[in-house]
């Protein structure tokens, strides 16, 4: 079977692994995401794919990039946490290893590993929405992806929750990834605590009903389910899918359910809310499935 060199890169790791072309992971690894400002995220990129070219046929590279992309050109319009990749032609910064590149938005290949093998290979229109260090978002109408312009649909993180009179302030404060994403709940947590708790333990201290993580969490999946009920009513998919390491949590989904059911329980009824089947691994299996896609293996 064809191999593939797969990266799934975010904004504290990339993984890594060459797969097959029925997606099973032949050898992976994972690295700390570089410091932004010298572009070192292409040279990561290129030293690890050499490495896996050593060691196997390797016959193309995947990657699910956290950004607003063009998978024609390769082009990054907007690159969220991993700003060295905005407004940078990612093949052409790759092209060195001379190997067939394709590229796609990191929620949109969660969307497409849920469609080819998770739980959506049944649904022709839902949601993902992937929380992270931010919260990335994919829409599937009629069967297909559907990207907009400059492939900016889905940025379900910059939807605003709140009203203020401070509305240049509203970006950096009060959009679902300020107020949803794991990675501002555990920064919340830290600086109000003074710890360095990590996303599991503070979800555990919430189970031991500890005061200032139980309003934290409490916040958190408030702003979840406000944006989630938005997106219902916006789109009415069949079903919303979450990933991202936080919703493997046992009880991520009741709680977000009951969130929801205190806004408007006609919601629930509406659409489905269920987590993806391959939480963190789905961007390496779905850029693997765009890969495919782009390139006529499947």
């Amino acid at each position: 079977m064809e191999l593939t060199a797969v990266f799934d890169i975010g904004g504290t790791s990339v993984k890594s692994a060459v797969m097959n072309s029925d997606g099973k992971v032949i050898e992976s690894n994972v690295h700390q995401t570089p410091p932004q400002g010298n572009n070192e995220i292409f040279t990561m990129l290129i030293d690890q794919t050499e490495e896996y070219k050593q060691k196997y046929s390797v016959k193309g590279i995947a990657l699910s990039v956290p950004g607003a992309v063009d998978v024609q050109t390769g082009n990054v319009f907007f690159a969220g946490a991993v700003t060295d990749l905005q407004n940078k032609r990612v093949k052409e910064e790759l092209k060195s290893l001379k190997l067939p590149i394709e590229l796609e938005n990191d929620a949109n290949c969660a969307a497409l590993a849920e469609k080819w093998k998770g739980n959506a290979i049944a649904n022709n229109h839902f949601v993902v929405l992937t929380v992270g260090t931010g919260i990335g978002g994919s829409i599937f109408i009629n069967n297909e992806l559907y990207r907009g312009r400059q492939g900016m649909a889905g940025e379900f993180g910059l939807m605003c929750l709140q009203i203020t009179e401070k509305l240049p302030l509203l970006m950096e404060t009060a959009t679902l990834s300020r107020l949803g994403s794991t990675w501002n709940l555990i920064d919340r947590v830290n600086n109000r605590l003074h710890q360095a708790y990590t996303g599991e333990e503070i979800f555990d201290l919430y189970q031991k009903k500890n005061q200032v993580i139980t309003e934290e969490v409490e916040a958190f999946f408030t702003a979840l389910a406000v944006g989630t009920v938005n997106i219902i009513h916006s789109l009415a998919p069949e079903k919303i899918l979450f990933g991202g390491g936080v919703s493997s949590q046992e009880a991520f989904i009741s709680l977000l359910k009951d969130k929801i059911g205190l806004i408007r329980p006609e919601a629930l009824e509406l659409t489905n809310i269920d987590h993806c089947r391959y939480f963190n691994q789905s961007g390496l299996l779905g850029a693997l499935y765009h890969y495919h896609r782009q390139r006529n293996i499947v």
